[in-house]
């Protein structure tokens, strides 16, 4: 016997159906969902990716950019792989020792940038002291360094100095006690800061700073007087036929004088007599033998009081730097001063004082600015705290110099660091 299904029957068949197609509906929903974060998820990983690509790509423009920093265009490009990506690396040259990296890592439907806005070889005048011997010289209480203090050789302390900078040293160990010294960044050994062999003083190539002074500044022969007078300097150089002349250096000014190997044997040498004075501007004295300072050394407008100077001074000698024994007491020189030692077999490239071990102390000698030096010389002799003959030492580094050194200052060999990093995608 057939029986018609009842109302009750239909109402639970609808409700059957509706549970069904809810279900099927969620269930896509979910599905939808689970495939959208998925997606998401792949992206979030693929952007994470090309960034590590990216960041590898500039690792590999610094190395290539070491390796060919002398040879190096206008621009350089080149694209690899690296991991699960590709890359592509752009380095742009801003002028002889400051370039910009641009790099791009992509992975999947992705890609990510990295960029070094500027990449720059540090000149010498980073370091408030740099040698590459020190013999034994100590570091002694008193005594404040707020720059870079490195040397090859072995450093020595005494009592309670204090650095605000970096110590570095290329040796793998110290002499004297650091019990009390005060290392405000660190003490490191066996560390690596460059050599002077680099250093181009007459060589034929265009950036030699004899051809540099050729084309930006003055080239000048044997003995050489000059003081600082503002935006100008007084020169005496008996083969030039100036007698106290007034020379305007250029804007980024250089002067160059060299040894002569003919004439009046005692005008011969390429030694520069500084007899002090003001400095106006920004300008680098060269020397292929002695710079000798008779003089106070000071800027017109001090950075240590007016932040805007851009008053420099760079004193490099192909041989030593020396406090002459006319210089007054209590001396100031602003200046970043470079001692190479290179231009003469028996010299010792250092900066220091002339009968620095007799008479009576002459008080304090007060650098601003930094100390290179192959060797490191004396400047006083001391007993306990007490000093016996020379100068104490009060040298304070000019933290401009990191960035914007004097004009033509001689490249650390071997080294690049950066400021200004970005990503964007």
């Amino acid at each position: 016997m057939n029986r018609k299904p009842s109302r009750e029957q239909g109402s639970i068949l609808l409700g059957v159906l509706g549970i069904v197609f809810l279900s099927a509906g969620l269930a896509a929903t979910i599905l939808t969902v689970s495939s959208s974060h998925r997606r998401v998820a792949v992206r979030q990983t693929q952007l994470e990716q090309a960034l590590y690509v990216a960041e590898g790509a500039v690792e590999r423009a610094v190395r290539y950019l070491e390796a060919n920093i002398g040879t190096i265009g206008s621009s350089y490009s080149t694209t690899g792989s690296l991991g699960s990506g590709t890359f592509t690396y752009t380095i742009l040259r801003s002028n002889t020792t400051t370039f910009s990296i641009s790099a791009t890592g992509f992975v999947g439907n992705v890609h990510r940038r990295v960029s070094l806005l500027r990449v720059y070889q540090p000149t010498y005048a980073k370091y408030a002291l740099w040698s590459r011997v020190n013999g034994v010289i100590y570091f002694k209480s008193g005594e404040q360094f707020n720059g870079h203090v490195h040397s090859d050789d072995q450093l020595y302390f005494t009592g309670n100095p204090v650095f605000y900078a970096p110590v570095t040293s290329g040796a793998s160990s110290y002499g004297g006690s650091i019990a009390n010294v005060t290392f405000h960044e660190g003490f490191e050994l066996n560390a690596y800061e460059g050599t002077m062999a680099d250093v181009d003083f007459n060589s034929s190539a265009s950036t030699s700073l004899r051809n540099v002074a050729q084309a930006n500044g003055v080239v000048l022969e044997g003995n050489t007087t000059i003081t600082f007078n503002g935006t100008s300097v007084r020169i005496t150089n008996p083969r030039a036929g100036w007698n106290n002349y007034n020379y305007v250096p250029t804007a980024e000014g250089i002067i160059y004088v060299r040894t002569s190997t003919s004439g009046d044997t005692s005008t011969r040498p390429g030694r520069i007599f500084l007899q002090g004075g003001n400095v106006s501007g920004r300008l680098t004295v060269v020397a292929e033998e002695d710079i000798m300072v008779r003089g106070h050394i000071d800027y017109t407008s001090d950075p240590r009081v007016n932040s805007s100077s851009t008053d420099a001074l760079g004193l490099i000698a192909g041989d030593d730097v020396w406090v002459d024994t006319t210089a007054p007491n209590n001396l100031r020189i602003s200046a970043a001063i470079m001692a190479t030692g290179k231009l003469s077999s028996g010299d010792p490239g250092s900066f220091g004082v002339v009968n620095f071990n007799s008479g009576p102390p002459r008080g304090t000698l007060y650098v601003y600015g930094g100390i290179i030096q192959d060797t490191r010389g004396a400047v006083g002799t001391f007993s306990g705290s007490s000093m016996v003959s020379g100068y104490d030492k009060d040298y304070s580094y000019d933290p401009r110099f990191i960035e914007r050194p004097p004009p033509y200052y001689p490249a650390v060999s071997g080294k690049l660091e950066y400021t200004n990093w970005s990503e964007g995608r």
